[in-house]
């Protein structure tokens, strides 16, 4: 008789679930990876802030220095050689002080009539219509003082006026209706030639580690010494300034009356800009960007 064995199923062992130590790790793992995961995000927020911020300050800059250029291209125009005033046979005199009829006449742009470091006046028909108008560009302090004293950032103001009937170029009023803020450049050449750039004034406020942004600026090429605006005459040489049309060598240099004289050519702009305080800071720098826009214009109608 045979005895059959009957296999009796063997019962698993039910496996164990992970321990407390192996669940700190991972959570110690995935949390390392979650920090660097937002750290690269902040950064990546932080640079494109910055560079957001350099983007607005060039343009803002580039519109401006374009208008600049455009203006200048009319200035001069039209000039006493292609309008006659009523009475005067001398139509374009050597020193408009001697007859200010020409120089006063609303028709007549006198072309480029005072021009220094800080401030541009010049007549032209500047939007094409036929109408003379005045234009004047200066750079006002921190505290809207001109000329300026006190601290930077400042500000270029600009004013567009038609042209007075019978007022002097340098009397005629103005009205400075716009303006490009946060420009740090203000300085004054001591020598000419060749210009030693300084005098520029302080930067006002501190960079996040306590130096004085006048200093931390300054060393950035002079940042804050060169000046705004220079003159070049017909072989590309400095012109001393400031000039203006109050006297016959004045008028000589500005409106290259005399054939044997080096005179005024082209005028260019020199805009250093540094970003807002509170809304342009690198966040990981704790410094503002700083951009610099060149612009330089010929006077097509010397």
């Amino acid at each position: 008789m045979n005895i059959m064995k009957i296999a009796r199923p063997t019962s698993h062992r039910s496996q164990a679930g992970f321990s407390l130590i192996e669940l700190s790790i991972v959570c110690v793992i995935l949390a390392l990876v979650m920090v660097s995961v937002i750290r690269g995000i902040d950064t990546t927020i932080q640079r494109s802030t910055a560079e957001q911020a350099k983007v607005d300050l060039t343009q803002e800059g580039r519109e401006f220095v374009d208008e600049f250029e455009r203006d200048v291209h009319q200035a001069g125009y039209p000039n006493c050689r292609m309008v006659a005033t009523v009475g005067v046979a001398s139509n374009c005199p050597a020193d408009y002080t001697v007859n200010p009829t020409v120089a006063s006449n609303s028709s007549v742009a006198a072309g480029v009539v005072y021009l220094s470091n800080t401030k541009l006046i010049f007549e032209g028909d500047v939007n094409g219509d036929g109408i003379v108008e005045t234009i004047q560009y200066r750079l006002v302090d921190s505290a809207g003082n001109y000329p300026p004293t006190t601290s930077c950032p400042c500000t270029i103001q600009r004013s567009e006026m038609v042209k007075v009937n019978g007022t002097m170029p340098l009397a005629q009023p103005t009205t400075f209706s716009q303006e490009l803020q946060n420009v740090v450049n203000s300085g004054v050449p001591a020598g000419n030639p060749p210009p030693a750039y300084g005098g520029g004034l302080p930067i006002s406020g501190n960079t996040a580690w306590g130096a004085t942004n006048s200093a931390f600026y300054a060393a950035l090429t002079t940042f804050k010494d060169f000046p705004v605006f220079q003159a070049y005459d017909q072989n590309g040489f400095l012109i001393a300034l400031p000039q203006d049309i109050t006297t016959t060598a004045g008028v000589q240099v500005l409106t290259c009356s005399v054939a044997n004289v080096n005179c005024l050519k082209s005028i260019r702009l020199t805009i250093d800009l540094l970003a807002n305080s509170t809304t342009g800071t690198d966040l990981q720098t704790k410094t503002r960007p700083v951009t610099t826009m060149v612009g330089t214009a010929r006077l097509v109608n010397n």
